[in-house]
This record gives structure tokens, sequence and C-alpha cells, in this order.
């Protein structure tokens, strides 16, 4: 009882309630079944009180069903009309734990219902929270989308001028190489024009005596054959002019040709005369130094007798090594005995003292003149 009156209070008021209703009923002799305008029958009070649930109010309608007693034909006048029976009451508890139960079960389907609003709400925000996770992967995904646009972009850019200055220093090449040919080109053609003209020169010379010669030879045609003779002895000499002329072209082109060649041998000998200066101001630095060196062990014959010198060949490494088997007489003393103590001389002294660097080549393979 206490347990029901905690957990539905409203039941249980509405439960003592209705037993209240039913005593008055039963106590004042009024018939709970007919409807009394005053009092309110039990039908309509239910029903107002009672009208959340269809399902509640149809089970109370079933009850009270239950509860009416089956109608009689209503009997006869009599004297003395027979007393009423009274009404069977009605289970009030049950009727109350009914209700209560309705009741709870209406609550748990409220609550359920809430549940399940809140499982809805949930749902939906698990759905907006994948919505908006997914628009965001999709955003991040078009930023990279975009940041790898901006990369190749820029990729391209430096791709694309690195082929304009390609092309830049190409055309540049180009264009220097086709001034390079056009300048030849110019120098030719001026040469060929020099040609050409010196050619027209001697063309029009020609023509001109040979219209001179015609015009000659129209006057003289009425001439003896004396006069004719002269005219062909004038074509001979005019002839032979001509070859004179082209003789003498021939002859320009030849000297021409012959001083750009005396330029040339004059050039070479004088690379050759600092070449060679070059090499004596090298050798009169070292060479006094290899003498030096190589008289140390040097030791004189005693069948030699002095004012002897022998010129020898020898080879060098880098550094003063002489070569083993190098070292040669060119020109000897005339002394066999002085000849061979030079070349062993020589291979005793290795490492001879040499400069470095190109300065050394003039003393790979180089004459050697040793005097005491």
């Amino acid at each position: 009882m206490w347990q029901i009156l905690k957990r539905y209070p409203r039941a249980y008021l509405w439960s003592v309630l209705l037993h209240l209703a039913l005593l008055v009923l039963m106590l004042t002799g009024i018939d709970w079944l007919v409807r009394s305008q005053e009092v309110g029958g039990f039908e309509n009070m239910v029903q107002a009180r009672m009208s959340e649930s269809p399902d509640i109010e149809r089970r109370i309608n079933a009850l009270r069903a239950m509860a009416a007693p089956t109608p009689t034909p209503e009997p006869e006048p009599q004297p003395e009309p027979p007393s009423q029976a009274e009404p069977a009451p009605v289970d009030a508890a049950a009727t109350a734990a009914l209700i209560a139960e309705e009741r709870a079960a209406e609550q748990a389907r409220i609550e359920a219902a809430r549940q399940a609003e809140l499982a809805e709400q949930q749902r939906q925000a698990e759905l907006e929270a994948r919505r908006k996770a997914k628009l965001e992967r999709q955003r991040r995904a078009e930023q990279e989308a975009q940041r790898q646009a901006a990369l190749e972009a820029q990729r391209q850019a430096k791709r694309e001028a690195e082929r304009q200055a390609k092309q830049a220093r190409r055309r540049a090449q180009d264009e220097a190489r086709r001034k390079a040919e056009d300048e030849v080109r110019r120098k030719v053609a001026e040469e060929a024009e020099r040609r050409a003209a010196a050619e027209a020169r001697r063309r029009a010379e020609q023509a001109e005596r040979r219209r001179e010669a015609a015009e000659e030879q129209a006057r003289r045609e009425d001439e003896q054959r004396r006069q004719r003779e002269a005219q062909r002895e004038q074509q001979r000499r005019a002839e032979q002019e001509r070859r004179d002329a082209e003789a003498r072209e021939r002859a320009l082109e030849a000297a021409l040709a012959a001083e750009l060649e005396a330029e040339q041998r004059a050039a070479d000998a004088a690379f050759e005369q600092r070449t060679a200066a070059a090499r004596a101001q090298i050798a009169s630095r070292w060479v006094p130094a290899i003498q030096s060196r190589v008289q140390r062990f040097w030791v004189r014959p005693t069948v030699s007798k002095g004012g002897l010198d022998t010129l020898v060949n020898l080879r060098l490494e880098p550094g003063g090594l002489v070569v083993p088997g190098s070292v040669r007489v060119i020109e000897s003393s005339g002394n066999a005995a002085f000849d061979q103590s030079v070349v062993v001389a020589i291979y005793q002294a290795s490492p001879l003292p040499v400069p470095d660097g190109g300065e050394f080549d003039l003393f790979r393979d180089f004459n050697f003149v040793f005097r005491p």
C-alpha cells in the first residue's frame, strides 16, 4: 500500500476519491447507474479525468460493464412496491491498481518515447558529427588539393621560367652564331664584290677596247688590206693587253699570297725567338745549378786532360729524377773515359735541381754540356 502511494500518489488519490463517491451513493440510496444532473455520472467523471489514454478508458468501461446488474423488465405496479436491490459493490482497490498499472504503463511508454527521442537525437547528433567530419575531410582534401595545385603551379612556373631562360640562352647563342656567320658572309661578299668589280672593270675595258676596235674597223671597212691587217694587228695587241692584264692580276694575287706567307713565317720566327729567349732565360737560371750538382759527383779520370767538354742528352721526371738509361753522349769530348765519367756523375747526381710547373717541360728531354 505504502509502496503504491509512494510510486503512484495521484493514482492512489483518485482511487480513494472513487471509493468515497461510491460510499456516498450507497448511503443516499441513489441509483448510481442512473445519471444525475446534480451529482454527475460516474462515467462523465472518469472520462473527464482519464482522457489522457484511450486504452485506460476502454478498460474502465469494461469494468463498469462487468459491475453493472443485468437490467430486468420493469414490474407492474403493486400495492406495495418491492424494495430495490442494492447494487453489487465495485472492487475499488482493483480499480485503483488497474488505474495505477495503466498509468505506470503510460509513464513507461512516455519514458520509452523520451528515451527513443533521446536516442534519435543522439543518432541525429552522431549523423551531424559524421556529416561535419565528412565536410571537414572534404574541406581539408580541397585545401590539400589547392595546395598541391599551387605547388604544381609553382613548379610549372619554375619549369616555364627555366624553359624561357634556356630558350633565351639558345636564342642568344643562335644570334651570336648568326652574327658571326653574317660577318663571315659579309667579308666573303665584300671580297667577291671586289673581285667582281675588278672583273667588271677589266671586262669594261675590254668592251671599250672592242667597241673602239669595232668603230675603227667600221671606219676602215673601205680601206685596203693593209688597213685590215693593221686592224688585225690592233686586235692582236688588244688581246695581248688582255692577257697581260690577266697576268698582272695573277701576279698580284701571287704576291699577296706570298706576302701573307712571309708574314706568317715572320710571326712564327718571332714566336720561336720569344720561345728560345724564354728557354734561354730558364736555362740560365737552372743549368748552372745542374752543372754544379753534377760537378760534385764527377770524378776526373786519371787519363784525361784538362779543357775537355762533352754534350749529353738526358730525360728527367718531375722532381729532377733522371730516367734510367736515358743519358746519351751526343758530342764526344774525344776521350771515352771522360765521356763515361760524365754519364756516371749524372746518374749519381739524380735528382737534379729543376723548376716546377710549366717550366719543367724544358727539362723533360734536353741536351747538357758538361765542362769541368
